[in-house]
């Protein structure tokens, strides 16, 4: 009785090991369908900042804003800006905006005070400067992607960037004496830095929110200025 279960354990053993490379070979297709997919070894290019690519691409976007820390009027800029990217997150960058000024209260004040009987009574003072045109280039850096889901059904990418360069501010500026007014337009060299967030609709497609803070000398003796421009505008993709 022994031997014949020894026996029978022996040939349950056999026939679990013959089964063995039966099974490998079974599960063989799936686990290369499966490799596929969970393969760390294996080489996919992917592109996972930023989500689109756009090294050798341009990019052109129109946009309108408003400069708020101009204490004498109230420019309103429209223009346009054109991109090149080296790589995915560096691109150089030249715009420029025509600035829709209008007065701000106070300067509507030492323009003309309002006397008792109602009539406007003209001040002698000098006009103060004032920007016809903002321009620049730029060096752009745009080192932060991200995603932000819709209303749980659509997802979509957004960047944040850093620029810095240089530029000339157009500047209507009063050389007159003795309240005589005599207004000069010329162009001043300006410094600047800035950011830029994009929210991409499409592919092709973004809008652009970007700001910019300028530092210019307007009249020699007098101090720096440093006006703020803050834009909205769409963007087109070419690559």
């Amino acid at each position: 009785m022994t031997w014949n279960r020894i026996a029978a354990a022996l040939a349950l053993a056999a026939g679990l090991l013959a089964s063995l490379p039966v099974a490998a070979e079974d599960l063989a297709p799936i686990d290369a369908e499966l490799d596929k997919y969970w393969n760390v070894e294996q080489a996919v290019p992917a592109l996972k900042n930023p989500l689109y690519e756009r090294a050798g691409g341009l990019e052109f976007s129109v946009h309108g804003g408003i400069v708020p820390n101009d204490s004498f009027y109230v420019p309103k800029p429209v223009g346009a800006r054109l991109s090149y990217f080296f790589t995915d997150t560096l691109s150089a960058e030249v715009g420029g905006s025509y600035l829709l000024s209008s007065l701000s209260d106070l300067e509507a004040f030492l323009e003309c005070a309002t006397v008792s009987n109602g009539k406007c009574a003209d001040l002698t003072v000098r006009k103060p400067p004032k920007m016809t045109m903002l321009t620049s280039l730029d060096i752009a850096y745009t080192p932060f992607h991200g995603k932000v889901g819709i209303f749980t059904s659509k997802l979509s990418s957004f960047d944040m960037g850093l620029s810095l360069g240089g530029g000339l501010i157009g500047v209507d500026i009063d050389e007159g004496n003795d309240g005589v007014p005599d207004i000069q337009s010329t162009f001043k060299p300006a410094g600047h830095w800035g950011a830029n967030f994009r929210f991409f609709v499409t592919r092709w497609l973004n809008v652009r929110a970007d700001y910019k803070q300028f530092i210019y000398w307007p009249v020699e003796g007098s101090p720096f200025l440093a006006p703020v421009e803050f834009t909205l505008g769409l963007a087109f993709l070419t690559k």
